[in-house]
Protein backbone atom coordinates (compact mmCIF):
# COMPACT_ATOMS: atom_id res chain seq x y z
CA UNK A 1 0.00 0.00 0.00
CA UNK A 2 2.84 2.66 0.80
CA UNK A 3 4.46 1.61 -2.91
CA UNK A 4 1.05 2.62 -4.67
CA UNK A 5 0.36 5.69 -2.53
CA UNK A 6 3.98 6.94 -3.16
CA UNK A 7 3.54 6.66 -7.04
CA UNK A 8 -0.08 8.43 -6.85
CA UNK A 9 1.79 11.43 -4.88
CA UNK A 10 4.82 11.31 -7.21
CA UNK A 11 2.07 11.40 -10.63
CA UNK A 12 0.10 14.09 -9.18
CA UNK A 13 3.29 16.20 -8.76
CA UNK A 14 4.78 15.83 -11.82
CA UNK A 15 1.66 16.05 -13.88
CA UNK A 16 -0.74 18.10 -11.31
CA UNK A 17 -1.07 21.81 -10.05
CA UNK A 18 0.43 24.35 -11.76
CA UNK A 19 1.77 27.09 -9.95
CA UNK A 20 -0.29 30.07 -9.50
CA UNK A 21 -0.09 33.96 -7.92
CA UNK A 22 -4.15 33.97 -7.72
CA UNK A 23 -5.42 36.07 -5.18
CA UNK A 24 -2.21 36.56 -3.43
CA UNK A 25 -1.36 34.15 -1.79
CA UNK A 26 1.32 34.72 1.40
CA UNK A 27 3.98 33.06 -0.52
CA UNK A 28 3.54 35.58 -3.68
CA UNK A 29 3.66 38.00 -1.55
CA UNK A 30 6.56 40.58 -2.64
CA UNK A 31 7.52 37.84 -5.91
CA UNK A 32 7.02 39.81 -9.19
CA UNK A 33 4.55 38.30 -11.75
CA UNK A 34 8.32 38.17 -14.13
CA UNK A 35 9.61 36.71 -11.28
CA UNK A 36 6.98 34.30 -10.63
CA UNK A 37 6.44 33.18 -14.17
CA UNK A 38 10.31 31.98 -14.62
CA UNK A 39 9.59 30.10 -11.48
CA UNK A 40 7.42 28.49 -13.15
CA UNK A 41 9.33 27.70 -15.89
CA UNK A 42 12.07 26.34 -13.73
CA UNK A 43 9.44 24.35 -12.02
CA UNK A 44 7.87 22.82 -15.17
CA UNK A 45 11.23 22.00 -16.79
CA UNK A 46 11.97 20.52 -13.08
CA UNK A 47 8.76 18.20 -13.34
CA UNK A 48 10.09 17.09 -17.24
CA UNK A 49 13.14 16.25 -15.74
CA UNK A 50 11.66 14.17 -13.06
CA UNK A 51 9.28 12.59 -15.03
CA UNK A 52 12.37 10.72 -17.26
CA UNK A 53 13.77 10.30 -14.27
CA UNK A 54 16.42 12.47 -13.99
CA UNK A 55 16.06 13.15 -10.28
CA UNK A 56 19.53 15.21 -9.92
CA UNK A 57 18.98 17.07 -12.52
CA UNK A 58 15.12 17.84 -11.74
CA UNK A 59 16.20 18.97 -8.31
CA UNK A 60 19.05 22.07 -9.66
CA UNK A 61 15.72 23.14 -11.19
CA UNK A 62 13.78 23.16 -8.42
CA UNK A 63 16.57 24.23 -6.54
CA UNK A 64 16.30 27.31 -9.02
CA UNK A 65 12.77 28.00 -9.06
CA UNK A 66 12.87 28.11 -5.18
CA UNK A 67 15.41 30.85 -5.23
CA UNK A 68 13.53 32.64 -7.08
CA UNK A 69 9.57 32.05 -5.60
CA UNK A 70 9.59 29.93 -2.53
CA UNK A 71 6.26 28.44 -3.92
CA UNK A 72 4.82 25.34 -1.58
CA UNK A 73 4.26 23.30 -4.27
CA UNK A 74 7.88 24.06 -5.69
CA UNK A 75 9.00 23.02 -2.06
CA UNK A 76 6.31 19.40 -2.35
CA UNK A 77 8.45 18.60 -5.56
CA UNK A 78 11.59 19.38 -4.16
CA UNK A 79 10.65 16.84 -0.97
CA UNK A 80 9.42 13.48 -3.44
CA UNK A 81 12.35 14.53 -5.51
CA UNK A 82 15.16 14.13 -2.72
CA UNK A 83 13.25 10.72 -1.12
CA UNK A 84 13.82 9.34 -4.57
CA UNK A 85 17.46 10.21 -4.21
CA UNK A 86 17.20 8.64 -1.07
CA UNK A 87 17.83 11.98 0.98
CA UNK A 88 15.11 11.60 3.51
CA UNK A 89 16.41 14.25 6.36
CA UNK A 90 16.45 16.83 3.32
CA UNK A 91 13.06 15.36 2.17
CA UNK A 92 11.62 15.80 5.37
CA UNK A 93 12.74 19.58 5.71
CA UNK A 94 11.61 20.90 2.52
CA UNK A 95 8.28 18.77 2.86
CA UNK A 96 7.90 20.69 6.40
CA UNK A 97 8.49 23.64 4.52
CA UNK A 98 5.76 22.70 1.80
CA UNK A 99 3.20 22.45 4.63
CA UNK A 100 4.20 25.28 5.96
CA UNK A 101 0.34 27.36 5.30
CA UNK A 102 -1.24 24.24 5.88
CA UNK A 103 -3.51 22.49 3.16
CA UNK A 104 -2.91 25.56 0.40
CA UNK A 105 -2.29 25.48 -1.82
CA UNK A 106 -3.24 21.72 -2.37
CA UNK A 107 -6.39 19.82 -3.37
CA UNK A 108 -7.76 17.84 -0.50
CA UNK A 109 -6.30 14.61 -2.45
CA UNK A 110 -3.12 15.61 -2.69
CA UNK A 111 -2.81 17.39 0.61
CA UNK A 112 -3.89 14.29 2.35
CA UNK A 113 -1.24 12.06 0.34
CA UNK A 114 0.97 14.51 1.71
CA UNK A 115 -0.01 14.53 5.32
CA UNK A 116 0.59 10.55 5.08
CA UNK A 117 3.70 10.92 2.99
CA UNK A 118 5.18 13.09 5.48
CA UNK A 119 4.16 10.25 8.53
CA UNK A 120 5.85 7.29 6.03
CA UNK A 121 9.10 9.75 6.36
CA UNK A 122 9.05 10.72 9.88
CA UNK A 123 8.94 6.93 10.83
CA UNK A 124 12.37 6.79 9.16
CA UNK A 125 13.76 9.67 11.14
CA UNK A 126 14.24 10.62 14.95
CA UNK A 127 15.59 13.21 17.07
CA UNK A 128 19.24 13.83 19.19
CA UNK A 129 18.65 15.93 22.00
CA UNK A 130 22.01 16.55 23.93
CA UNK A 131 22.59 18.37 26.66
CA UNK A 132 26.14 19.75 28.46
CA UNK A 133 26.69 22.08 31.20
CA UNK A 134 30.19 22.79 30.72
CA UNK A 135 30.97 25.69 28.93
CA UNK A 136 33.80 25.57 26.51
CA UNK A 137 33.14 21.97 25.40
CA UNK A 138 32.94 20.59 21.94
CA UNK A 139 29.77 18.60 20.87
CA UNK A 140 30.29 16.69 17.85
CA UNK A 141 28.17 14.18 15.91
CA UNK A 142 29.50 11.63 14.22
CA UNK A 143 32.62 13.16 13.25
CA UNK A 144 31.07 16.69 12.86
CA UNK A 145 31.41 19.80 14.99
CA UNK A 146 27.38 20.71 16.33
CA UNK A 147 27.95 22.67 18.99
CA UNK A 148 29.54 24.61 21.60
CA UNK A 149 28.32 24.07 25.31
CA UNK A 150 26.83 25.65 27.46
CA UNK A 151 23.21 24.73 26.31
CA UNK A 152 21.30 21.72 24.95
CA UNK A 153 20.55 21.10 21.00
CA UNK A 154 17.84 18.95 19.14
CA UNK A 155 18.46 17.75 16.02
CA UNK A 156 16.28 15.38 13.32
CA UNK A 157 18.65 12.85 11.98
CA UNK A 158 18.34 9.36 9.97
CA UNK A 159 16.91 6.30 12.06
CA UNK A 160 20.39 4.17 13.49
CA UNK A 161 23.55 4.38 15.50
CA UNK A 162 25.03 7.88 16.07
CA UNK A 163 28.17 8.89 17.55
CA UNK A 164 28.00 11.97 20.20
CA UNK A 165 31.78 13.26 21.86
CA UNK A 166 32.47 16.07 23.66
CA UNK A 167 35.66 17.13 24.33
CA UNK A 168 37.43 19.99 26.15
CA UNK A 169 40.63 20.82 27.35
CA UNK A 170 41.95 19.11 30.37
CA UNK A 171 39.09 17.03 30.53
CA UNK A 172 38.23 13.57 29.42
CA UNK A 173 36.47 12.74 26.03
CA UNK A 174 33.66 11.07 26.67
CA UNK A 175 31.92 9.17 23.63
CA UNK A 176 28.31 8.08 23.23
CA UNK A 177 26.93 5.52 20.95
CA UNK A 178 23.22 6.52 20.49
CA UNK A 179 20.18 4.35 18.77
CA UNK A 180 17.59 6.31 17.26
CA UNK A 181 14.36 4.53 16.50
CA UNK A 182 12.67 6.18 14.04
CA UNK A 183 9.95 8.41 15.24
CA UNK A 184 11.89 8.62 18.42
CA UNK A 185 13.90 10.91 20.15
CA UNK A 186 17.42 10.17 22.35
CA UNK A 187 18.26 11.99 24.41
CA UNK A 188 21.49 11.72 27.22
CA UNK A 189 23.18 14.64 29.02
CA UNK A 190 26.93 14.72 29.13
CA UNK A 191 28.90 15.43 32.18
CA UNK A 192 32.75 15.26 31.62
CA UNK A 193 35.29 14.85 34.16
CA UNK A 194 38.71 16.66 34.48
CA UNK A 195 42.11 14.25 33.78
CA UNK A 196 43.44 15.31 37.33
CA UNK A 197 40.33 13.71 39.02
CA UNK A 198 39.87 10.98 36.44
CA UNK A 199 43.57 9.26 36.43
CA UNK A 200 43.45 6.11 38.18
CA UNK A 201 46.50 5.05 39.97
CA UNK A 202 47.19 1.15 40.16
CA UNK A 203 49.86 -1.01 41.92
CA UNK A 204 51.53 -4.48 40.81
CA UNK A 205 50.72 -5.34 44.43
CA UNK A 206 48.53 -3.80 46.85
CA UNK A 207 50.70 -0.70 47.68
CA UNK A 208 50.40 -1.70 51.60
CA UNK A 209 51.88 -5.46 51.26
CA UNK A 210 55.65 -3.98 50.55
CA UNK A 211 55.19 -1.35 53.60
CA UNK A 212 53.68 -4.10 55.88
CA UNK A 213 56.84 -6.23 55.15
CA UNK A 214 59.32 -3.08 55.77
CA UNK A 215 58.05 -2.74 58.72
CA UNK A 216 57.44 -5.82 60.21
CA UNK A 217 61.31 -6.56 59.15
CA UNK A 218 62.36 -2.87 60.67
CA UNK A 219 60.14 -4.26 63.89
CA UNK A 220 61.81 -7.82 64.38
CA UNK A 221 65.39 -5.68 63.62
CA UNK A 222 64.54 -3.05 66.56
CA UNK A 223 62.79 -5.84 68.58
CA UNK A 224 66.80 -7.83 67.90
CA UNK A 225 68.44 -4.58 69.64
CA UNK A 226 66.46 -4.58 72.29
CA UNK A 227 66.84 -8.31 73.01
CA UNK A 228 70.85 -7.42 72.25
CA UNK A 229 70.86 -4.50 74.60
CA UNK A 230 69.22 -6.28 77.59
CA UNK A 231 71.79 -9.43 77.42
CA UNK A 232 74.63 -6.88 77.58
CA UNK A 233 73.17 -5.42 80.39
CA UNK A 234 72.84 -9.03 82.02
CA UNK A 235 76.55 -9.69 81.22
CA UNK A 236 77.71 -6.11 82.54
CA UNK A 237 75.97 -7.80 85.66
CA UNK A 238 77.47 -10.80 85.56
CA UNK A 239 80.92 -9.31 85.42
CA UNK A 240 79.98 -6.90 88.47
CA UNK A 241 79.01 -10.14 90.67
CA UNK A 242 81.64 -12.40 89.37
CA UNK A 243 84.52 -9.71 90.15
CA UNK A 244 83.07 -9.26 93.64
CA UNK A 245 82.24 -12.93 94.51
CA UNK A 246 85.62 -14.07 92.82
CA UNK A 247 88.19 -11.72 93.29
CA UNK A 248 90.53 -14.01 94.40
CA UNK A 249 89.23 -16.74 93.08
CA UNK A 250 86.37 -19.41 92.84
CA UNK A 251 85.68 -23.17 92.36
CA UNK A 252 83.16 -23.23 89.75
CA UNK A 253 82.28 -26.25 90.91
CA UNK A 254 80.20 -25.20 93.73
CA UNK A 255 77.06 -25.30 93.65
CA UNK A 256 76.50 -21.71 94.72
CA UNK A 257 78.51 -20.38 91.73
CA UNK A 258 76.73 -22.69 89.25
CA UNK A 259 73.79 -19.89 88.87
CA UNK A 260 76.13 -17.59 88.11
CA UNK A 261 77.29 -19.23 85.27
CA UNK A 262 73.88 -20.16 84.31
CA UNK A 263 73.61 -16.67 84.01
CA UNK A 264 76.71 -15.87 81.94
CA UNK A 265 75.71 -18.72 79.48
CA UNK A 266 72.05 -17.29 79.14
CA UNK A 267 72.97 -13.60 78.88
CA UNK A 268 75.40 -14.92 76.04
CA UNK A 269 72.45 -16.88 74.26
CA UNK A 270 70.22 -14.19 74.73
CA UNK A 271 72.84 -11.63 72.97
CA UNK A 272 73.16 -14.15 70.07
CA UNK A 273 69.55 -14.39 69.89
CA UNK A 274 69.34 -10.25 69.38
CA UNK A 275 71.98 -10.20 66.76
CA UNK A 276 70.06 -12.77 64.58
CA UNK A 277 66.93 -11.04 65.14
CA UNK A 278 68.61 -8.12 64.01
CA UNK A 279 70.54 -9.48 60.93
CA UNK A 280 67.26 -11.00 59.64
CA UNK A 281 64.88 -7.88 60.55
CA UNK A 282 67.56 -5.62 59.06
CA UNK A 283 67.58 -7.70 55.91
CA UNK A 284 63.55 -8.20 55.89
CA UNK A 285 63.34 -4.33 56.23
CA UNK A 286 65.44 -3.28 53.21
CA UNK A 287 63.91 -5.92 50.59
CA UNK A 288 60.43 -4.46 51.93
CA UNK A 289 61.86 -1.14 50.89
CA UNK A 290 63.41 -2.31 47.60
CA UNK A 291 60.23 -3.74 47.10
CA UNK A 292 58.12 -1.11 47.74
CA UNK A 293 60.36 1.13 45.54
CA UNK A 294 60.11 -1.73 42.37
CA UNK A 295 56.12 -1.58 43.63
CA UNK A 296 55.41 1.30 40.64
CA UNK A 297 52.24 2.71 40.34
CA UNK A 298 50.71 2.51 36.36
CA UNK A 299 48.00 5.44 35.83
CA UNK A 300 44.72 4.56 33.90
CA UNK A 301 42.59 6.93 32.19
CA UNK A 302 39.22 5.41 31.45
CA UNK A 303 37.61 5.86 27.74
CA UNK A 304 34.19 5.13 27.73
CA UNK A 305 33.06 2.22 25.23
CA UNK A 306 29.22 2.72 24.73
CA UNK A 307 27.29 -0.48 23.99
CA UNK A 308 24.19 1.27 21.98
CA UNK A 309 20.74 0.61 23.25
CA UNK A 310 16.89 1.44 21.93
CA UNK A 311 16.98 4.34 24.57
CA UNK A 312 20.23 5.31 25.01
CA UNK A 313 23.91 4.01 25.90
CA UNK A 314 25.42 1.67 28.23
CA UNK A 315 29.21 2.58 29.24
CA UNK A 316 32.53 1.37 30.76
CA UNK A 317 35.28 2.68 31.13
CA UNK A 318 38.58 0.63 29.91
CA UNK A 319 41.46 2.52 28.60
CA UNK A 320 45.23 2.36 30.28
CA UNK A 321 48.29 3.76 29.09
Amino acid sequence: MKRVALAVLVLALVTGMPVRADDEPPWAHGVAEATQAKANELFAEGNALFAQLAHAAALDKYRAAIALWDHPMIRFNMAVTLVRLDRMLEAADELDKALRFGATPFTSELYQQALDYQNLIRRQLGNIEIRCDLPGTQILLDGKPWFVAPGSQKLRVAGGEHIVVAERKEYLTITRRLVVAGGSTASEQLKLVPLESAVIVEYPQPRWLPWTVTAVGAAAGFGGLGLWLHAKKRLDDFDRDYTHDCATGCNMDLDKYKSLIARQDSALLEGKVGVSMMVAGGAVAVGGAIWAIMNRPTRRLPKVEVAPTSGGAAATATWSF
